[in-house]
């Protein structure tokens, strides 16, 4: 059995400081787009099998990878998914911008601020990103 969820769970948990109980199904979406910006990446399948409910109505995103993944590659999977969650916040707040108006919307200065400093980390994961990916594509020699 290769590496569980989990472990790309609590990276991701270790990373943010907020509950996210009771979200499951959206941790497993944030997990799910970092997989598809991953895949091309990592060495090892990022396939993976969910375990069955118990009980079986409800949902489960429990499971494991078929490949049993480094840990820079359990790095890349969180990072891909703080990136998504501050993805969303930053969609939120232009939403907001967008309905009350810029002008507004920048009178508001914790908005504002908030908006400026959720683009700004995201700018900081996304360079992470990209220099992590690197060092995928640099050959180790033994």
């Amino acid at each position: 059995m290769g590496t569980p969820l989990q472990h790309v769970y609590d990276r991701f948990f270790s990373k943010i400081d907020e509950d996210l109980t009771g979200k499951e199904g959206q941790i497993f979406s944030l997990l799910d787009s970092a997989i598809s910006k991953s895949y091309k990446a990592v060495v090892h399948s990022l396939h993976y099998i969910l375990d069955d409910p118990i009980p079986p109505e409800t949902e489960s995103y429990d499971g494991n990878f078929i490949d049993i993944l480094d840990s820079d590659e359990i790095e890349l999977l969180s990072l891909w998914m703080l990136y998504e969650w501050n993805r969303k916040k930053q969609q939120k707040l232009r939403g907001q911008r967008t309905q009350i108006g810029t002008k507004d919307f920048n009178k508001i200065e914790d908005k504002a601020k908030e908006l400026k400093e959720v683009t700004g980390i995201m700018k900081d994961i996304k360079e992470e990103i990209n220099e992590l990916k690197s060092e995928f594509n640099t050959y180790k020699y033994k």
